[in-house]
């Protein structure tokens, strides 16, 4: 390779190797999380599991908050959340567009349960937490609301339902803990849930 090939080569090497690093550590994260939960997480066992050291995580993550908050992104990342809910946002018909959203959602939840379910617990406890969640929790309200202000503009809202309280209902019946227990109850995957639900939200809106 000429030396001005490889010049040009070498951050995008970097580049990659950064991100070889990055996703070492949160698999790594993510095991150790379900495995001895958050309290008990040591990032020099994540460290030495990712094959590399306690401050290179610091280097990527700031603080082992920094990390959880991460672990989170990466599962959207990984699923591809925020693409999937825009592609049910640009569905034509807002029937159609909130069935894809709580499909979407469902799927979501199937991506690694046992980690929501760490989050979830952990969020109960632990005030940082609550704050990192939350901050996802409130993006998902804001996208349900979205969807569910559509369904009112098509006269599909049933009394004596307004936006708002539809939207909180319609959260509640989609969150990882109630998906959870449904599925867990009726011995199901989170993925088979969707038509449950959407028989269960049509005393809110109408779907039909």
């Amino acid at each position: 390779m000429a030396e001005s090939e490889s010049k040009q080569a070498g951050p995008g090497l970097r580049a990659a190797g950064v991100r070889r690093t990055r996703s070492s550590i949160l698999t790594a994260a993510r095991r150790h999380l379900v495995e001895s939960g958050y309290h008990r997480l040591s990032l020099e066992d994540v460290a030495a599991d990712a094959g590399v050291t306690r401050v290179t995580i610091y280097r990527h993550f700031d603080s082992k908050l920094g990390l959880l908050d991460a672990i989170g992104e990466d599962l959207a990342q990984q699923a591809g959340l925020v693409a999937r809910m825009d592609d049910a946002a640009g569905l034509a018909d807002p029937v159609a567009a909130f069935t894809a959203m709580v499909r979407e959602l469902c799927r979501f939840w199937d991506t690694d349960p046992e980690v929501f379910r760490r989050l979830i617990s952990l969020s109960a406890v632990d005030p940082e937490a609550q704050q990192v969640i939350a901050g996802r929790e409130h993006w998902r309200y804001q996208q349900i609301g979205t969807f569910v202000q559509r369904l009112a503009h098509a006269g599909r809202l049933l009394a004596p339902f307004n936006v708002r309280e539809a939207a909180a209902v319609i959260g509640t019946v989609t969150s990882f803990p109630a998906c959870d227990e449904v599925a867990t109850r009726l011995r199901t995957d989170l993925t088979e849930l969707d038509e449950i639900l959407l028989r269960l939200l049509t005393s809110v809106v109408r779907l039909d």
